[in-house]
């Protein structure tokens, strides 16, 4: 019973880790993805399910409800927007039952909250994703041998020219967005290592990373990922290494490995060092500590 209560709390506390993450886009990248209040342009933008999408000229000024969340319990202002700060594309859920999605309808509004334009409907669809060169990237509920699998998503290219709806990948998330480049995997709310992979909007070609990675992201021209077991309990051996590779996954390289006493895991990937952290036996004490890949040092942290 001890010991199961401690893969509990191990796994809750890297869940709650992982729960903040949102789409990360580059800078280069003039329609950002967000659901928090940020600035985009000129303006401060976010959503609020209860009330609905704000928009404020200033961090401090009065918002502006440009678009009011509907008063259906079943029918949802979706929790992303894509938008470049001018104009804001936002979508509106409606629930099948209490897991699964009937369908998703986007919109198109200007900043201004004039302009609110209809754009088209996805069956099934959950959020939008992303954006690149007119089109929108959205996650739809996914289906396989003919039932719902409520622990993943599928990852489709909506065009907003042709309204043609055209699949990226089944059972996959957009996590960061470079340009044309998407890495994604196909983890939501698991703790299990997962397969890690780069799609490329213009060519329209995916690449396997890795099929046993914690977390990715791009750097330097490079994907940085965890490659191991992730999170969940493990024996005192278990090991996580920090690699690189190219976006099609070519030019491996190992900068560090970790080894994870009792639980542990990643919080954070940067080019220079790799933050982790790990608990004591019995679960009431977390250590924090950045190891850095030139030296070999490690550091405490303190939070």
């Amino acid at each position: 019973m001890k010991k199961y209560l401690k893969k509990l709390l191990c796994t809750v506390f890297a869940i709650s880790i992982l729960l903040v993450s949102t789409i990360h886009v580059n800078a280069a990248t003039p329609y950002k993805v967000i659901s928090e209040k940020t600035k985009v342009g000129n303006y401060y933008i976010w959503i609020n399910n209860e009330k609905g999408i704000y928009v404020s000229k200033s961090e401090k000024s009065s918002p502006k409800i440009i678009v009011k969340a509907p008063k259906s319990s079943d029918t949802y202002i979706t929790h992303r927007l894509v938008t470049d700060g001018s104009k804001i594309y936002y979508a509106v859920e409606k629930r099948a039952n209490d897991i699964c999605s009937a369908y998703m309808k986007i919109y198109r509004i200007d900043v201004s909250g004039k302009n609110n334009v209809y754009v088209g409907k996805i069956n099934h669809g959950e959020s939008l994703s992303g954006y690149y060169n007119g089109n929108l990237f959205v996650e739809t509920d996914s289906y396989y041998s003919g039932g719902y699998n409520p622990n993943q998503a599928d990852t489709y290219i909506y065009n907003l020219s042709s309204k043609k709806l055209s699949l990226v990948k089944r059972e996959f998330k957009i996590d960061y967005q470079n340009g044309k480049y998407i890495l994604g995997s196909p983890y939501i709310g698991d703790v299990s290592p997962f397969p890690i992979h780069v799609y490329n909007a213009s060519t329209k070609k995916t690449y396997q990373i890795t099929s046993k990675g914690c977390q990715a992201k791009f750097l330097n021209g490079k994907i940085y990922y965890a490659y191991g077991d992730g999170y969940a309990w493990k024996t005192s051996d278990r090991k996580i290494s920090i690699k690189t590779s190219s976006y099609t996954g070519k030019n491996q390289k190992t900068l560090c490995t970790i080894k994870m006493e009792n639980c542990g895991g990643i919080v954070d990937i940067k080019s220079s060092y790799v933050e982790y952290f790990k608990h004591n036996k019995d679960m009431s004490k977390t250590n924090y500590y950045k190891y850095y890949y030139s030296s070999g040092k490690v550091v405490e942290v303190k939070k």
